[in-house]
């Protein structure tokens, strides 16, 4: 049986994993639409970073008999005098993989490994030590190893220049750093791929009491296990609740080092110790009083793209194209409802900056949800266009995050599950008020969907219902702002 890179890069996360993928693939999760709209953004990186090797010869396949004759191709296109080839495959023993790029430089083979990320990840080591140890296998040495990535501080300016967007960080040391490990890995999950029993999915580590412990029995596992940017405490900067109270874990004080816990959820096991609902009346009142009539209750959604689609734009950077504004110009008056939706491949910023400005005054609050997102946005736009630099300085000056009482636990409540999202306190607080009806029901799912239908496939025959949905989940964003604000001051 053999033990590809993506086989070995699964045994890191979890030796079940593995197992799963090789005798019960059925089993494994269907990818998502947002996972593999991020494959389709890497893909559409691969030419550029390809540019930059220009006697690069192409290879890959397109069937599995493409993939089993890969390797003699790959052979024979190095022995043609090849500078560099792209996606072809190598094999020593029961390990192969396919590489991005492999050149040729003198001394000998670099292997270059293309990336979306901004930068070289620490798992891109163990991806690189793998293909390092299955090349020289196969009689490649290699002289260099490094990540092609995405360039964070490209702003484009007319066609993409490859040069300009792609970045390359050399990680030969720390590849070299890990070689000996990868070779014990791989050992063990070859063992793991032909066993006829799949690995405990539970594993001792998720019963642990501290992070202490769970290091103090890593290092005496046979073979060890990879660092801490792979293996996880279960619980760990994640809002685990369930997994906790399998684990017996039902308070803080079952944790002998809380620092290594989230967030989320350190909020949720003191919420529960609580039992129920707490306020800090005086904290409340006063942020409560901070507001200032006329109240605009706002939210964006935004798009990004790592090959930024218009002149001033960075990779990745997110680019407003919607907003939702309830206004209510006095304590219990009438609520107005004002919008904005680009429906065209521009840039939307500019006609979404105009009608801002038509729509929002020079006085009073503007209630947001976790403010630095908008005012990250409103900073961005007010840089790219100066025009607007004084209004939008205004307008973050007036900022005021409505999810502050519950993310500084002003407000706690065991409901909220440790999370101050607005979804999770929405459904606490005004539980008939939910997203249930709606088509689109989370930020990432608006960003997909309006990006498919403006500007990868603009005659989609579905562009009006996708119009549409938006409109309503944003507008239920700032709809449940207005919801939430009358129940604290209930």
């Amino acid at each position: 049986m053999q033990l590809s890179k993506s086989d070995y890069m699964l045994f890191l996360k979890h030796p079940a994993w593995l197992w799963i993928k090789k005798h019960a693939k059925h089993l494994l999760p269907p990818i998502d639409p947002a996972l593999q709209a991020r494959f389709d953004e890497g893909h559409a990186f691969e030419p550029h970073a390809e540019a930059l090797f220009p006697d690069l010869v192409r290879l890959g396949f397109s069937d599995f008999a493409g993939y089993r004759s890969l390797t003699s191709l790959t052979s024979k296109t190095w022995q043609e005098g090849a500078k560099a080839v792209a996606q072809g495959r190598y094999e020593d023993g029961p390990i192969t993989c396919i590489t991005d790029i492999v050149s040729w430089d003198g001394d000998g083979y670099v292997l270059t490994e293309i990336k979306s990320s901004t930068s070289a990840k620490p798992e891109h080591t163990f991806d690189l030590a793998f293909q390092r140890v299955v090349l020289e296998g196969a009689g490649l040495p290699i002289s260099r190893c490094e990540v092609a990535h995405v360039n964070r501080d490209y702003v484009r300016d007319g066609q993409i220049d490859p040069k300009d967007l792609v970045a390359i960080t050399n990680i030969t040391e720390a590849v070299a750093g890990q070689i000996e490990n990868t070779r014990t890995w791989i050992d063990h999950a070859l063992k793991v791929a032909a066993s006829d029993t799949m690995p405990d999915a539970a594993p001792e580590r998720a019963r642990l009491k501290s992070y202490d412990e769970w290091l103090e029995i890593r290092e005496k596992l046979d073979p060890p296990l990879a660092p801490d940017s792979i293996h996880r405490l279960p619980f760990i900067n994640a809002e685990k609740s369930s997994a906790l109270i399998e684990a017996g874990i039902t308070s803080i004080d079952a944790i002998d080092d809380p620092s290594v816990l989230g967030k989320s959820t350190r909020r949720y096991l003191a919420a529960r110790a609580q039992g129920s609902r707490t306020i800090d009346r005086d904290a409340l009142d006063r942020f409560l009083g901070g507001i200032v009539y006329p109240v605009y209750y706002f939210d964006y959604e935004t798009t990004q793209s790592l090959l930024p689609p218009w002149n001033g734009t960075r990779p990745y950077q997110q680019v407003p194209f919607q907003y939702s504004l309830h206004i209510q110009h006095e304590p219990g008056g009438d609520i107005e409802h004002r919008e904005y939706l680009h429906r065209d491949e521009s840039n939307p910023m500019p006609a979404l900056l105009k009608r801002i400005r038509e729509d929002v005054g020079d006085v009073g609050s503007v209630l947001v949800w976790y403010e630095p997102f908008e005012k990250s946005r409103n900073t961005e736009m007010a840089a790219a266009f100066p025009e607007h630099a004084a209004f939008l300085s205004n307008l973050n000056a007036r900022v005021i995050d409505l999810m502050q009482p519950f993310s500084d636990e002003t407000i706690t409540d065991p409901a909220f599950m440790g999370s101050a999202s607005i979804k999770k306190v929405l459904a606490a607080l005004v539980p008939e008020l939910a997203y249930d009806d709606l088509d689109i029901k989370e930020g990432a799912s608006a960003s997909r969907l309006w990006k498919d239908v403006t500007l990868t496939n603009p005659e989609a025959t579905e562009r009006d219902k996708v119009y549409a949905d938006l409109v309503a989940y944003c507008t239920r964003d700032t709809w449940a702002m207005v919801a939430i604000h009358r129940a604290l001051m209930a």
